[in-house]
């Protein structure tokens, strides 16, 4: 904290001396949009660190901040953030968490969109903005599955152990296994492809994999993918019962504007 209130300190200081003659105020709206390809940290509790792709030192994140693809992010105890991206989306993470921003991609003419976070550990909270006519992607990958969506509410789970868990509020996600190319480990580097052999007898049909699976989830339902990654089928679950925990209240109150 000490060290973002010096940084703010140091760009205050910069801007006097940058506007050292009063200026007339003009009354506009004042309208911030986030740039093409950044999100911005507009909540932060606790501490996170960031640690840009290529280099090994962790810093500090502040409110204010804004993160590129390739970043990775690890949350403190006792510590939340919260991102705001560019198509108006918010997702949101609790402590001991780590991810990373493979794509914050979006076009406003065409709506086109190419988000995706890849979550290595802890918990996320997803509050995906809906477009008519919308294009491109939105999708949390996992080591064991990948949860794409258009325009919905929804929570992961990411165990130790690589189980998830994932409960849906409003609208729908698809959740699938992912392929050999979905999931990346955070800052692995993408071998350049390999020469292609020329034609040879391949073998015949073999029946699918467990692994190669596909679920629909709807509102109010929830799905688990075991370690392994197999799947459990989607099931409902009761919001009074199975869903009395503080990260989904404090989510919720977040969610209809409460910031306090």
């Amino acid at each position: 904290m000490k060290l973002c209130m010096n940084r703010a300190i140091f760009f205050i200081a910069l801007l006097l001396v940058l506007l050292p003659y009063p200026v007339q105020a003009e009354h506009k709206a004042l309208s911030v949009e986030i740039e093409r390809g950044k999100a911005e940290v507009t909540l932060l509790e606790g501490k996170a660190f960031l640690e840009k792709k290529d280099t090994a030192k962790a810093q500090d994140i502040c409110k204010g901040d804004y993160l590129v693809s390739g970043d990775r992010v690890s949350t403190d105890k006792e510590s939340r953030i919260e991102l705001k991206l560019p198509d108006e989306s918010f997702i949101r993470f609790d402590e001991e968490t780590t991810f990373e921003l493979v794509s914050v991609d979006f076009d406003e003419k065409t709506n086109n969109r190419n988000i995706n976070v890849n979550m290595a550990l802890g918990k996320t909270w997803a509050n995906v903005s809906k477009f008519l006519g919308e294009k491109g992607r939105f999708a949390v990958s996992t080591r064991t599955a990948v949860a794409g969506v258009r325009g919905t509410i929804y929570r992961m789970n990411v165990n130790k152990d690589n189980s998830v868990v994932v409960k849906v509020y409003w609208g729908e996600i698809d959740i699938r296994a992912p392929s050999k190319v979905s999931y990346v480990e955070p800052h692995e580097k993408v071998m350049k492809p390999s020469t292609i052999a020329g034609p040879h007898p391949v073998p015949g049909p073999l029946p699918v994999s467990m692994e190669e699976w596909t679920y629909i989830v709807r509102a109010l339902q929830q799905i688990v993918i075991r370690p392994d990654g197999t799947a459990l089928k989607p099931e409902g679950f009761d919001l009074a019962k199975d869903d009395l925990v503080e990260w989904v209240r404090w989510n919720k109150r977040l969610d209809t504007g409460i910031r306090k």
